[in-house]
């Protein structure tokens, strides 16, 4: 998901560049707030916050600079047609990857802030898929530019692997998105606050 982006940010750019996902970020997090976690037991880590709330922040990065680049590209499409129309279609194509990576992220990001549940959690680690190796797949395959495992794509995949690997088996997410694991810890909490109450 993180390519090597071109941006020349002055000083200002760059002040943008980090409290722009810093912004949304804490509002993310205000979001998330009112969304109760699928599972909780006292002193286990729940709902947004701490790494998640880290693996969110990056996301809001690369929205921003991957929605600099659409942007930027959507321009260019529109001037080349307006020089010439019959290359609108090959002007297009262009930009149908970082959309749809944009549409991913962006997608992931709502995902991971308000689902809490298990089909919510695969879904965002699909979109995590689309939005990072896939991204670079779809150029491949409808730019025709080679995929080059020696550079961005293994930043890419690296990024998007530690990002699975922590969704998947870390316990806030676990009990975030009510994992079978977080529920069998909050069976058990359960069972024995039961039995000591009784």
């Amino acid at each position: 998901m993180f390519e090597q982006v071109s941006i020349a940010f002055t000083g200002t750019g760059l002040l943008l560049a980090l409290v722009v996902p810093l912004l949304l970020t804490f509002f993310l997090r205000i979001i998330a707030r009112g969304v109760p976690p699928a599972c909780s037991v006292p002193g286990m880590p729940a709902g947004v916050g701490g790494l998640l709330l880290a693996l969110l922040f990056f996301l809001c990065v690369d929205a921003m600079l991957q929605l600099f680049e659409l942007g930027r590209g959507a321009g260019e499409v529109a001037r080349v047609i307006s020089m010439d129309a019959d290359f609108a279609w090959p002007a297009i194509k262009t930009i149908i990857p970082g959309a749809i990576t944009v549409f991913a992220l962006l997608a992931a990001i709502m995902t991971l802030t308000i689902g809490r549940s298990r089909a919510a959690l695969w879904f965002a680690v699909l979109l995590l898929w689309v939005a990072g190796p896939g991204g670079d797949f779809l150029k491949a395959v409808i730019l025709g530019i080679p995929v080059d495992v020696s550079s961005g794509f293994a930043g890419i995949s690296t990024f998007t692997i530690l990002a699975t690997l922590y969704l998947l088996f870390s316990n806030r997410s676990a009990f975030t998105y009510g994992l079978s694991s977080a529920r069998k810890i909050e069976n058990a909490y359960k069972a024995k606050q039961r039995s000591m109450a009784g």
